[in-house]
This record gives C-alpha cells, structure tokens and sequence, in this order.
C-alpha cells in the first residue's frame, strides 16, 4: 500500500490559468520521482465559470482519483463555495485572504443551481452566505483553512505588472511547498512550462521564493516529502496519445471541424506533425508529414476523409457527439463502398449540445449503430493513455486489412486525463498494409470471388474502378439485381467474421485481477484503471473480484465474456451512462442480463471512494442499481 497518497484540486475562472497551475503540480511532483495522475474539469463558456484539476500523487502510480481532498487550492471564491462537499478531516484550504468578504449573492459565475443548493446546505446549518460561513462547514469536516495575502506575497518581490498575473503560479507554488516538495523541482516546472521566455521565468521564480519563505515562515509545511528516483517519462493526455499513435501508424490526412473535446487531437497533429525521438521514422514524417483540414463542417470532414482513403492515404477525422450525427450518412457510403477510414469519437455528455465539456459514455450504442441499412464497421474502446496510443496504431491497420470504418471511442474523462507514459514501443503495433492489385489494371473492386469478404483495393490514378452509394456489382455498376444484392451483402459481412477469427481475444476483451474470482466487475473505457484499484481496495477486505475489461464491441468476444460470465456469482456493471449500454451489449451478443449496475451521468469522473462503496454495497446485497454523484 502507498505510503504517499495525495489528492489535490486546484479551481478558478475557465480562462483563469488552472492549466498553469496544475502544470506546475504536476511537473514538480514529476521532477521530485513521484506519478501523477490528474484530469481537467471545465465549464463550456469561455471564461469565467468554475473549472478545475483533480490529481493524485503516489508513490506508485496513480490509476483513479477520490475524495476527499488532501489539498483544495482556490484561485478565485467560487472555488471554495463550489467544493464545501470535498472537504475530509486533515484537508487544507488554500485560499486568498481577500476572498473572506465574498457573499454568496456576488458569486455571479456560479449556476443557479449549484448557488440555491449551496444557500439550502449554508442556511440549514445556520451559517452566514459568505465564504466565511462555508470555511465554518470546512471546520465542521476537518478542513484546515489556510488564508494567504496574494498581492501581499507577490509585491513583496514583483512590482512589474498586476500581481494578479502571478497568483496561478503562487497558488501552485504554495500547495507544493506545504506538500514538501523540494523548491528546485518547482523551478525547474516554471522553466519547463514557460520555455525559453527569460522575461517571463524571472518573475515568476521569484514567486516561488516569496512563497516557499512565507510558508516556511508561518510553518504551514507539512512534511518534507523528499525525492525518489526520477526516470524520463512523458505525461501525456488522451488527446496527445490518440493523436501520437496516428503519427506512428502512418497517418497522412486528417480531417475535423472544431468541437471538445476532440479539436485537441487535431490541433496537437498540426503542432507536431513528427516525432523527434522515433528517429527513423520522423525522417519518413519530414518527407510526408500529416495533411490536417479544419472543414466547414462534419459532413465534409467524414467525406473528405473518405476521399483521401480512396487515393490510398491513411486518413482519419475526429469528432464529438453532434458532429458523429452528422457523419452518419458518411459513414454509411464507407460502409457500402469499403472505405479504409478511421472515426475518432470523442464521447460527451448530450443528447444535443448537452454537457459539451463534461463526460459520458453514451454514444456505444449509436456508434453500434450509426449510419442507415445495415454495413460491418469495427467498433473499439481505449481505457487509458498508453492504450489510446497503440489503439489508434491498430485502428488504422483494422481499417487498411478489413477496408471499412472503424469507429475508436474515447470519452472524455480520459481525452482529459494527463498520465505518466514511461516508454512507446513504435514497433510493438507492425503496420498492415491493404491488399492492392496491380497498377493500370481495370479491377473487379468488390470481387465476390473471395473467401474473406476482402477484395483487392484499388487507387485514384492507379487502376480503372467504379464507385456509387448504390447497391452494386463487382465492378462498381449500379445495380438493384437481387441475387447481386445478396451477394454483396453477404461478401460485406464476411469481413466481420474474418476480423473476429483473426483479431486476438485479448484485444476484444481481458480478464484482469483474480481469474478464480466469482465475482465479476465489468467497465470499459476510462473505468478501467479506477476498477483495478476497487479490486486491491477489496482484496486488502478479504473480497476476491476480478475485472472483466471490454475493448472491442464489433466484432464481439460473445464466447469468451459468455463463459467469464456464466462463471460468476455475482457480475456488476460500471458505466458512466444511464442505461448500462456496454451491459445492453452483452445482453445483445450473449443472451446473459447484468442484473447490478452501477452508473454515473452527471458529467464528471468517477472517483475511487464513490465507486468502492457502491460496489460493497452490491456485493452485500444492499442493492441491485447505484448512481454516483461526486463531483462540483
């Protein structure tokens, strides 16, 4: 068991330099040897809303967050009106000085709702709607409040510039200092995150030395937390390794049109078109590079994709919810045309515009599903990091072997998670090239005359071929023949059959923890992680479970999950949606109805203290359905 184990948030205004701060958490902790997990949490306006970072530190690393904080930084008021809720015994409140003349009434960034329930819990309590009177429920929990002089702490060494523009770095600066960590790692975070802008650097060391002294002066440290061994590792989000993982796969042309969280994707393969550290590949990257298209909109961005995959370009677009719907009938001309392309689903909360910054994981269903008539697509699921790198390397290769859309969902939660990658192996994933016929050649493109449902693809310019979103013959001809029709279909489904016996069952589904296990808990996605760490929370309780973790829903691993299943005492499902649409899933494909569910639709992620007594809870047959509700 960890002997550090630290959970921090770090709120204030979207636009307010979280990112900043949160950085600096993280790169410091990073520098003193120690993982860090941390996932960002933002409001859909532009600025000024409540948003926030949650991380977690250990000492090993970290897979889940939980409450309560160890640490609330509070950039602004709202921070701390927002999280009265996390607060446990031992938690400290780090918060400016001039926020305890804040009322509830001028919090004018707060809901509506969020600000009566706040005013309901206050006035239960008898407590004053001020800050003052929720820093007295903090006390009531346990919290330690620890007010600091902002403007006071920075002036006392910077004069240039409004002080304000230094408290991001004195709220970090602070949360590091009574955490313990040593002062040089946070310089040398200031350094990493502000490059070479000497202008810049200056100042804000100089902070970190105000802020170190002041803390060390009113003795707020903690403990001095020390180094272990640090190691070369790289943090990156989702976004970043989905985004990674195309490069090495031999992306050349991606298309979107601006939506969260999946613009970020984009925007990194325009920023890094190579890999500096895959030396021989870059070079091949530098001569080819990655053709990025910002597109008037969704509609174009799946065609345009399209278009690129026909000219024998490994090409991909990324999108969110209400862009997938509008890709809907271009994905199904993928599907009827055999088209190698590569849809990256962003999943959010919705239905509609619905919660366009928060998580959910609501759109399987509909992925399952999407497009009109019927057409095989490869539908797959990454959990963390390291996987939404190698999992975009195999979509690719998916998409090139079985020429048909594949379809890779990542939900937000993990789009947004920064995690401690130690290495990528780019010869772990080969590449799989598609099957092409000669050039010049006039070639029967969809050729019945095949076994696996896979017909030589050919190239704009290279051989003579037909193309129509009308049924058609091997040639590409339109045509409404029956037995032609028939045909094609059944050539069309082949392809499933064919990836289902050749794809490896452990990229479809695993087993995790104790396969003797009778009790069977069940996620995909961004769960994955937390679930592991349910699973040593109730081994240290003397409770035997093991992970039943699903990958890929098309094809489907029906036998080797109706066997894990059947296996079982006891199975629960955890989704962060409504209706348990993986547990729906199954059902589909196996016949066996997941009676206990456990589910989360508020938009934020699941954290391990919530998850852990949910699952005890089931187990000890409290209950058969239980909804999670952390989360500001």
């Amino acid at each position: 068991m960890s002997k550090i184990d630290i959970s921090i948030v770090i709120g204030g205004p979207q636009g307010g330099g979280i990112d900043t701060s949160s950085n600096m958490i993280t790169r410091a902790f990073s520098y003193s040897g120690f993982p860090v997990i941390s996932v960002r949490e933002f409001h859909s306006n532009i600025k000024g809303r409540h948003s926030y970072v949650h991380l977690r530190v250990k000492d090993e690393k970290p897979k889940s967050f939980r409450y309560p904080v160890d640490v609330l930084v509070a950039l602004d008021p709202d921070t701390i009106f927002e999280h009265f809720e996390d607060i446990g015994k031992g938690s400290k409140i780090i918060y400016d000085t001039e926020f305890e003349t804040s009322d509830l009434s001028q919090a004018r960034m707060i809901m509506r709702d969020t600000a009566q329930r706040i005013k309901n819990e206050l006035e239960s309590k008898k407590q004053p709607l001020n800050i003052k009177g929720v820093l007295n429920l903090m006390k009531e929990n346990g919290g330690i409040p620890i007010g600091i002089p902002f403007s006071k702490v920075v002036t006392s060494v910077v004069s240039e510039g409004p002080a304000t523009r230094y408290f991001n770095t004195l709220g970090a600066s602070v949360t590091l200092s009574i955490l313990g960590v040593d002062k040089d790692s946070t310089k040398s975070a200031i350094k990493d995150i502000f490059g070479n802008k000497e202008k810049v650097i200056e100042p804000n060391l100089k902070v970190v030395d105000s802020s170190y002294d002041y803390c060390e002066t009113n003795g707020f440290k903690i403990r001095d937390l020390g180094k272990m061994p640090a190691k070369k590792v790289m943090l990156l989000t989702g976004n970043d390794g989905a985004a990674i993982g195309k490069i090495i796969g031999g992306l050349r042309f991606q298309t979107y049109y601006p939506i969260t969280p999946a613009s970020d994707e984009s925007t990194i393969l325009e920023e890094h078109d190579s890999i500096k550290w895959l030396e021989e590949e870059s070079q091949n990257l530098k001569r080819g590079g990655v053709t990025v298209i910002q597109t008037e909109d969704e509609i174009s961005a799946i065609t345009m994709a399209c278009g690129a995959a026909l000219t024998g370009t490994r090409s991909s677009t990324a999108t969110s919810g209400p862009g997938f719907s509008l890709m809907a009938e271009g994905i199904s001309f993928a599907g009827m045309d055999e088209i190698p392309v590569v849809i990256t689903m962003y999943q959010r909360g919705g239905p509609s515009t619905g919660l366009p910054t928060r998580n959910q994981q609501s759109d399987l269903l509909f992925a399952l599903n999407t497009g009109h008539g019927e057409f095989p697509r490869i539908v797959m699921s990454s959990g963390d990091v390291e996987e939404c790198i190698y999992d975009s390397i195999k979509a690719l290769n998916y998409a090139q072997r079985y020429q048909l859309p594949v379809i890779h969902l990542i939900d937000k939660t993990l789009a947004n998670t920064t995690e401690v990658v130690d290495s990528i192996d780019p010869d772990l994933v080969p590449i799989i090239g598609r099957v092409s016929p000669e050039k010049g050649s006039e070639i029967k493109r969809y050729s019945l005359n095949t076994e696996n449902g896979i017909s030589a693809m050919g190239t704009f310019g290279n051989n003579i071929f037909w193309m129509t979103g009308d049924e058609h013959d091997e040639l590409g001809h339109v045509t409404e023949d029956s037995m032609m029709r028939d045909r094609q279909m059944e050539k069309r489904f082949r392809k499933i059959e064919t990836a289902r016996k050749e794809i490896p069952v452990s990229e479809m589904a695993q087993i995790i923890g104790d396969e003797k296990a009778d009790i069977t808990l069940v996620t995909w996605g961004s769960q994955k992680s937390l679930v592991i760490d349910i699973l040593d929370d109730l081994s240290r309780e003397g409770i035997r479970a093991k992970l039943l973790y699903l990958r890929m829903f098309q094809p489907f691993p029906s036998e080797f999950v109706s066997e894990v299943l059947k296996k079982s005492r006891k199975v629960i499902s955890i989704e962060s949606n409504m209706t348990s649409q993986a547990a729906t899933v199954i059902r589909t494909n196996t016949g066996i109805e997941i009676k206990n569910n456990i589910v989360k639709y508020n938009g934020r992620h699941m954290t391990e203290d919530e998850l852990l007594s949910a699952v005890k809870k089931i187990i000890e047959g409290k209950s058969e359905r239980e909804v999670l509700r952390n989360g500001a």
